[in-house]
C-alpha cells in the first residue's frame, strides 16, 4: 500500500496545477502517489498534466463539473494510500511537509488525526507567515476554527492544503457534495463529531495564495452572507454556543458588511444572542465591522497579517 495519496482538484488552471504537482513531486517523503482530479472536460489542463514526466501522477477527469468538495471525494475513492493529503491547485507544499506531518502523527499516537500546520500567505506584497497557534487541550474543533482570542490574522486557520488524514476517515466522512463555501470547516466539524482529533505541526509547510490572487472552483460562492448564516445554522449541533456566536458576529458579519447589507446587523446580533454565547472580542469586532472606516480596517489588517518574510524565505 502507498503511504500517502496527494489529492489535487483543478479546473481551467493548467499552469497553477502543474506548479502544485511539482511541489508534491519534490516531497522528501517519496512513498507517494499524486492524484489530480480535473473537474469537467478541460483539454488544456489535461495536456499540461500529460506533459509532466512523473510515474506517480494519476489524472482523473470528471465528465461533468461536480465542485471542489466532490472532486476531492473522487480522488479519495480512487486513492491507494493509507493517508490522504489535500492540495489546492493554486497552493504549494514545501519539500518536507509530509515528512514532518507524518512524524507528528506518529508521535501523537492519535488514531484518527486531522493533521495540519501553519501557512505562508502569498500575496501581491510578498509572503507573510500567519501566526496560527496550537490547539489547546480539550478545545472543541469549532472553537479553534471560529473563536478569536486576539486580533492576529490566521489564528485558527486550518487550510485545506495543510490537512493530512486517514483515507478510512475520509471514506466514512466525505466532503459534502455541492457545498460552495466552508468546505474544509464543514468536513472538519463532521470529522471531529466522528472522533477525529487535531494534530498540530508547528512548522510552516504550505504556501497559500491569498484571495484576490486566484479564482478557484469554489470561490463563486464567497459573498452571500445569508448562505453562510444558513450553513452554520444547519451545523449548529456540531458547534459550541461560543463558536456559533463568534461565527455569526465575525465571519458572517464580514460578508454582510462587504455587500453593504446593513439589515444583517439586527439579524445576526439577535441570532447570536438567542442561540449562541458571544464573547467580548466578538462584540467588539462586530461593532467595528460597521463603524470603523474600511480604509483604517484595511491598514490594521495589513499590520496584523503576520510576520513579513524576506523574498524567497518560507
Amino acid at each position: 500500500m502507498t503511504a500517502v495519496s496527494a489529492v489535487i482538484p483543478t479546473r481551467n488552471r493548467p499552469d497553477l496545477v502543474a506548479r502544485a504537482v511539482r511541489s508534491a513531486t519534490a516531497q522528501t517523503m517519496t512513498d507517494l502517489e499524486i492524484i489530480v482530479v480535473v473537474d469537467g472536460s478541460d483539454p488544456v489542463t489535461e495536456a499540461a498534466l500529460a506533459a509532466i514526466a512523473e510515474p506517480r501522477l494519476r489524472v482523473l477527469v470528471n465528465p461533468l463539473p461536480v465542485g471542489g468538495g466532490e472532486a476531492r471525494n473522487v480522488g479519495v475513492r480512487a486513492a491507494h494510500g493509507e493517508w490522504i493529503a489535500f492540495l489546492d491547485d493554486d497552493d504549494e507544499w514545501l519539500p518536507a511537509k509530509l515528512e514532518h506531518q507524518l512524524a507528528e502523527i506518529a508521535a501523537s499516537a492519535v488514531d484518527q488525526p486531522i493533521a495540519f500546520c501553519p501557512i505562508v500567505v502569498r500575496g501581491p506584497d510578498g509572503d507573510h507567515a500567519w501566526r496560527s497557534r496550537p490547539t489547546r487541550p480539550g478545545e472543541a474543533a469549532s472553537e479553534y476554527l471560529f473563536v478569536r482570542s486576539s486580533l492576529r490574522a490566521g489564528e485558527g486557520t486550518v487550510g485545506t492544503s495543510t490537512i493530512v488524514a486517514r483515507r478510512s476517515l475520509l471514506m466514512a466522512v466525505p466532503f459534502e457534495p455541492g457545498l460552495g463555501r466552508f468546505q474544509d470547516a464543514d468536513w472538519i466539524l463532521r470529522a471531529a463529531a466522528a472522533g477525529a482529533v487535531f494534530v498540530y505541526c508547528p512548522r510552516r509547510l504550505s504556501i497559500w495564495t491569498a484571495p484576490g490572487q486566484r479564482a478557484s472552483i469554489t470561490a463563486a460562492h464567497a459573498t452571500d452572507w445569508r448562505q453562510a448564516a444558513d450553513w452554520i445554522g444547519r451545523r449548529r449541533g456540531l458547534v459550541t454556543a461560543r463558536a456559533y456566536a463568534a461565527f455569526l458576529l465575525v465571519r458572517v458579519a464580514a460578508l454582510a458588511a462587504a455587500s453593504g447589507d446593513r439589515s444583517a446587523i439586527r439579524v445576526l446580533w439577535r441570532e447570536a444572542r438567542r442561540a449562541g454565547r458571544p464573547g467580548v472580542l466578538d462584540v467588539v469586532l462586530f461593532g467595528a465591522r460597521w463603524i470603523v472606516p474600511d480604509g483604517f480596517r484595511r491598514r490594521l489588517r495589513r499590520r496584523l497579517a503576520g510576520v513579513r518574510l524576506p523574498l524567497g524565505q518560507t
